[in-house]
């Protein structure tokens, strides 16, 4: 009877070690997958970031060959340059306000990998205790016999 009572602990407790192992990597594994995604994120705010200079660009080229046309100076001429002035004060709000978001979006993926972490680390933790308090029940028990 004691034998069992040991062996039954035991068990119980590789099983609930298992489940601490288990339990890291799986936590591992999200706070890996969380990184990627604001990995991903990054590069397509830097993307976004591109495509907004190039439109700006484009915006430029294309008012420089219409003054060309008209025959006006874009130098000297107020109203282009009012118009080159608004589309630069533009661009710069669009792409402050992306990097916030963006900067936003960075902080929320880091603290959702931590949280994936610390979950992991705590409910190893628990599965560890279990084991502990099996194999001492386990030993209780077969001091009882």
């Amino acid at each position: 009877m004691i034998e069992w009572a040991l062996a039954s602990a035991a068990v119980s407790a590789i099983g609930y070690n298992q489940a601490a192992k288990a339990a890291k990597m799986e936590g591992a594994l999200t706070a890996r997958n969380v990184e990627t995604q604001g990995k991903i994120r990054k590069l397509q705010a830097l993307q976004e970031h591109n495509s907004i200079m190039q439109n700006l660009e484009s915006f430029k080229s294309t008012n420089a060959a219409i003054s060309g046309v008209m025959g006006r100076d874009i130098g000297s001429d107020r109203s282009l340059n009012a118009l080159r002035q608004k589309a630069d004060k533009d661009n710069i709000e669009t792409i402050t306000r992306a990097n916030y978001q963006s900067l936003a979006e960075a902080s929320k993926y880091a603290q959702q990998a931590q949280m994936a972490r610390v979950k992991a680390s705590n409910l190893s933790r628990g599965y560890r205790l279990k084991a502990f308090g099996s194999l001492v029940s386990g030993a209780y028990q077969a001091s009882l016999v």
